[in-house]
């Protein structure tokens, strides 16, 4: 028998090094002749750089991503004959790499726990696949500093979907610890930090939180942390092994610098960045290759794998548009449809195309949020089960429609398979890590992780340059979201054109048969429709801006955390107070909050009380998001607000899809109901406010002095509010009228050359006679789902206004007075005092 592999090693061949070179000699799959435009540009521009130690890839998702990965993957077994890592964020793309390196003839490994790496991996013959916690993990096989464990040298480390790996790369550093597996260690943990939150006034918040009752994450105050934390490490070294023995070897020593966070359904302790040092083959290997979208902030490569600032900022890219799918995006909430529901509509849609072939598959952030497609699309809830469906909607055994949960990356849905894609509102974090931060910090980091999983989510119906697909994006808080012009950076150009078009498209349909008729021009390849996507997405053609500013920050975070665990605090300190008082952060509060908290942690782990404070004073004075420190802040009477009108506009400007304030708007009040907590309830209200010009706050929650909410006004007066949403059927009375009176008094205290107007808001105008309530008014919920009512009639008329802004300034204000929303107005027709409610009765 002719032995072919045998006469091939005879010839004695040199190997070839360049990735074009290799791609040559590989046997191709029918159809394939040689690499896209795009694959050969980076390839190049790697091979010059290849001895970097950082280098970052850039390249849109369906261009051949994973090919270019694997040759040069090859390029460096041939040059170093060293063992080469490629890691997936999960093992459904692990399958997928490995499928493709089958398809080339590239000789890979998949990682299998439990059994001895490869042979062929060591000899650097073969690539090694797998997910991240084949490396990062507490017992990796590639050994752990400090271990004793021989450790295994790489020639390359390729880190696929980089700039989405930081919550695969988290999850392996941080231990969860399941309120209903592991309970009796949840409650332990929950009574170790009950007096804490106790002294700082969120005990209620925390009792809700830990039974149940709440679906916030809190994070356990830093200087309660760092004093509990000798109780803490004893008590989990007794218990981990029974939870998570992976982690135990990354935490045990690095407990002062995680975050403690408690949700209703676990504790979670993670660090603020993950301590990668800790594994010696990523930490000391000479080239780590990050491949990751083309999205303009790589900020959390930084943050994830302390990778150089320098390399993040010079990443290797294509101008090229190969591999970006045809996309037809429509936005149902920007169409004028008289009213008519969304979601029946877009069932209706999805139920036909299914019939007639055409695989439909519908994104949701959440488990709840798929059930309610289940009338009409199969919910696989499990990690096989989706697996199983995504391969029948492959081979064309299934059109769905499927509905996934929170799962936007690892499913390809090429061709037939996904004709038409369902992006049921904005993703959710993925851990309580990331829902805090969320909740926390509104800065750059936190919109672009939204960016990646909306791009992820998109992507999953496309899967190449040739291939096309209708996708349509509903639900308030997603609509709004990319509505507004600060978030559309954080996509990529491609889809940001797609979305302009998308939204020009959406506002000239008018009938709910248009919706259909409209997916229909893409779906059956109306010439027109594609000339004019051809055309426009030329526009794309440009590389990703890089933001310096992110970068800086990221590197300035990373440095400050080293620096944290080596035990130089003062110098983790200078470093990011520098950063804190940087002109280039100036208008940017959320991120500076976000720095001096972690700075505030850094001060308690050295006993600085009086700094760590000031600094903890400093994030809760922008955002009460955060935990509060132990002594509150003393109120500071703010400036009389600007005019009503300009806030209103300025709001509206911020948005480049102008109706999607609508949907922002109408997710900001959906909580002014009876059935809301009353935190929500008073949220709402503030919010409210906001939207009507003013400037809106809560200071009971904040200061714990004042009202429950504040609005205040361009007029002489402020409105004091009370909330009482949950007073219907009971009077209001004498001790509720005490709490609006001592909130008055508060007021005039703090704004004593301001009017005050005491409102409580409640069902009904109710007052028991003892409660004395001369003076005083009431705001009904009837008469507060009409204001809501009249501004949404405002902003309808605003977001469709053409013009400069002197001309909207002059039409917002106008439409405010025609609609009773000035101050006067509002407590004219929407207020009823008491004592006139009572006479009424």
């Amino acid at each position: 028998m002719v032995d072919f592999k045998k006469l091939q090693e005879k010839r004695g061949k040199p190997k070839p090094l360049n990735p074009r070179d290799i791609f040559n000699a590989l046997p191709k799959p029918p159809g394939i002749n040689d690499l896209y435009a795009s694959q050969a540009e980076v390839l190049d521009a790697w091979f010059a750089r290849r001895t970097d130690r950082d280098v970052v890839i850039k390249l849109h998702t369906g261009g051949g991503k994973t090919l270019v990965a694997l040759l040069m993957a090859q390029s460096v077994m041939n040059e170093l004959g060293e063992p080469v890592i490629y890691l997936a964020p999960t093992n459904q793309l692990v399958e997928q790499v490995i499928a493709k390196s089958q398809e080339y003839g590239i000789p890979t490994a998949r990682y299998v726990r439990g059994t001895p790496l490869a042979g062929e991996f060591f000899d650097g013959k073969a690539v090694l696949v797998g997910a991240y916690e084949t490396l990062f993990n507490g017992r990796s096989k590639f050994g752990v500093r400090n271990s004793g464990q021989d450790i295994v040298k790489a020639g390359a480390i390729i880190l696929d979907d980089a700039h989405v790996a930081l919550s695969s790369v988290r999850d392996a550093f941080s231990l969860t610890i399941s309120a209903e597996k592991h309970g009796d260690v949840y409650a332990d943990l929950a009574g170790q930090f009950r007096t804490a939150f106790k002294d700082v006034g969120r005990s209620g918040s925390f009792a809700d939180v830990t039974s149940g009752k709440d679906y916030g994450v809190m994070e356990v105050p830093s200087w309660a942390w760092q004093r509990k934390l000798p109780e803490v490490e004893t008590y989990l070294a007794a218990t981990v092994d029974e939870i998570n023995p992976y982690v135990w070897p990354f935490l045990r020593d690095n407990l002062a610098v995680c975050h403690c966070l408690f949700s209703r359904r676990s504790v979670t302790i993670t660090p603020i960045f993950p301590p990668v040092d800790l594994l010696p083959t990523f930490e000391e290997c000479g080239r780590r290759i990050y491949m990751s979208a083309t999205i303009a902030d790589d900020s959390e490569i930084v943050r994830a794998f302390g990778a150089s600032v320098d390399a993040v900022g010079r990443p290797i890219a294509s101008t090229s548009l190969a591999g970006v799918g045809e996309r037809m995006i429509l936005i149902p909430e920007l169409m004028k449809l008289g009213g008519a529901p969304i979601t029946p509509i877009v069932k209706n849609i999805a139920t036909k195309l299914a019939e007639k072939k055409r695989g439909v598959a519908i994104l949701t952030p959440s488990g709840p949020a798929a059930e309610k497609w289940t009338d009409i699309a199969v919910y696989p809830s499990t990690t096989k089960a989706v697996g199983e469906q995504v391969k029948a909607m492959q081979s064309g055994a299934s059109y769905g429609p499927i509905v996934l949960a929170n799962r936007y990356d690892g499913i390809d849905l090429a061709g037939s398979a996904c004709r038409f894609l369902v992006m049921d509102n904005l993703p959710q974090g993925t851990s309580d890590y990331d829902v805090f931060r969320m909740n926390v910090v509104a800065d750059s980091a936190v919109s672009s992780l939204l960016a990646q999983r909306i791009e992820q989510g998109i992507g999953r119906g496309t899967r190449g340059g040739g291939d096309y697909c209708a996708v349509m994006l509903i639900g308030s808080k997603l609509v709004g979201w990319i509505g507004r012009k600060s978030n559309l950076a954080f996509l990529t150009a491609s889809t940001r054109v797609q979305l302009t078009m998308g939204q020009e498209m959406s506002e000239t349909v008018s009938t709910v048969n248009e919706v259909g008729q409209t997916v229909m021009k893409c779906l059956q390849r109306d010439p027109n429709w594609v000339a004019y996507h051809a055309s426009e997405l030329a526009d794309a053609a440009h590389a990703a801006p890089v933001s310096t500013l992110v970068l800086k920050v990221a590197g300035a975070e990373r440095k400050a955390f080293k620096l944290q665990r080596l035990g130089q605090f003062e110098k983790a300190l200078q470093t990011l107070e520098k950063l804190i008082a940087d002109n280039e952060l100036k208008g940017d509060a959320q991120r500076r909050a976000w720095l001096a908290a972690t700075a505030a942690r850094i001060a308690y782990q050295m006993n600085d009380e009086e700094r760590g404070q000031k600094l903890q004073t400093q994030a809760f004075s922008v955002s009460n998001n955060h935990s509060p420190p132990k002594v509150r802040p003393a109120y500071v009477a703010r400036p009389i607000p600007g005019k009503q009108s300009a806030a209103i506009v300025a709001r509206m400007l911020e948005y480049d899809l102008r109706g999607a304030l609508l949907a922002d708007f109408d997710e900001a009040v959906a909580e002014l109901v009876p059935t809301a907590s009353a935190a929500r309830y008073e949220e709402a209200l503030a919010n409210l406010g906001s939207y009507l010009g003013f400037d809106a706050e809560r200071p009971e929650k904040a200061y714990k002095k004042g009202p429950d909410v504040l609005w205040r006004t361009d007029a002489a007066f402020d409105f004091v509010i009370e909330a009482k949403s949950k007073k219907e059927d009971n009077p209001l009375y004498k001790n509720d009228h005490a709490q609006l009176l001592e909130a008055e008094a508060w007021f005039k205290g703090t704004y004593p050359n301001r009017d005050a107007v005491r409102v409580s808001a409640l069902p009904e105008a109710i007052a028991d006679p003892k409660a004395s309530t001369a003076g005083s008014y009431a705001l009904r919920l009837d008469e507060i789902t009409k204001l809501v009512g009249s501004l949404r009639g405002v902003l309808s008329d605003l977001v469709v206004s053409p013009g400069k802004l002197d001309a909207l300034l002059e039409r917002c204000e106008a439409a405010l007075q025609k609609a009773n929303i000035k101050p006067d107005g509002i407590k004219a027709a929407f207020l009823v005092s008491f004592a006139k409610a009572a006479k009424a009765a």
